[in-house]
């Protein structure tokens, strides 16, 4: 708890005042699954933040928004420690420290644990930031298709990064955040857990503690 002042410092110079989380969110998603957030820090300053929540979801038949699917935030509401799926709540990297890994290595530990909890897999909503730029232009079905420069279109920096982390588009989710970049739209990702419901996973549980012990001390 006594971490929060320093998220909300991330948090609003990563997203701004409107759509920083507030402190009574961060308390409340640290209260209901505290494993779920974790922090990024050089210097023993916090540079990173990252939240995430246990659900049910079916990704055949689920298309909540963000706020349907994170009970706006609180999380209270929508963690079911019985659920399949670790939930993406939000991620943010302070701008003084984007593009130096952070944002990864906070991934692969919240990666750690749909593995732990022996989840089917990882979801999220990722932002499209550069689509208002080429909205008069492209539809964006096909604006998330993009993989490299087309009609001087690039591919989306945020989508780009966690298809490079290993996730999978899914489905485009109208009104899925209050986004004016992304014009709303948030594009559901997924990665699945390939050591789910395998005997081994504690294992590599462990490997990846080690691994972080190591290179990430």
């Amino acid at each position: 708890m006594e971490d929060i002042p320093q998220i909300l410092e991330v948090e609003k110079a990563a997203w701004g005042e409107e759509r920083a989380a507030t402190f009574e969110m961060l308390e409340s998603r640290i209260k209901t699954f505290p494993e779920g957030t974790l922090v990024a820090l050089i210097d023993e300053e916090i540079v990173g933040f990252a939240s995430a929540q246990i659900v049910n979801y079916d990704l055949k038949r689920n298309a909540f928004t963000w706020y349907e699917a994170t009970d706006n935030g609180f999380i209270t509401k929508t963690h079911n420690p019985k659920g399949n799926t670790l939930y993406g709540v939000n991620l943010s990297v302070h701008p003084s420290y984007q593009k130096k890994g952070i944002g990864k290595q906070l991934l692969i530990n919240v990666a750690k644990l749909a593995v732990k909890y022996n989840l089917k897999q990882g979801i999220l909503g990722g932002r499209i930031p550069n689509y208002y730029r080429f909205a008069d232009k492209i539809k964006v079905e096909d604006y998330i298709k993009i993989d490299n420069t087309k009609n001087n279109i690039s591919p989306d920096p945020e989508l780009f990064f966690y298809q490079k982390c290993g996730f999978k588009i899914v489905k485009i989710i109208p009104e899925y955040f209050k986004d004016p970049e992304s014009l709303n739209y948030g594009i559901l990702l997924v990665r699945k857990n390939p050591f789910y419901n395998k005997w081994y996973r504690w294992i590599i549980v462990g490997i990846f503690d080690l691994i972080s012990y190591l290179f990430f001390p």
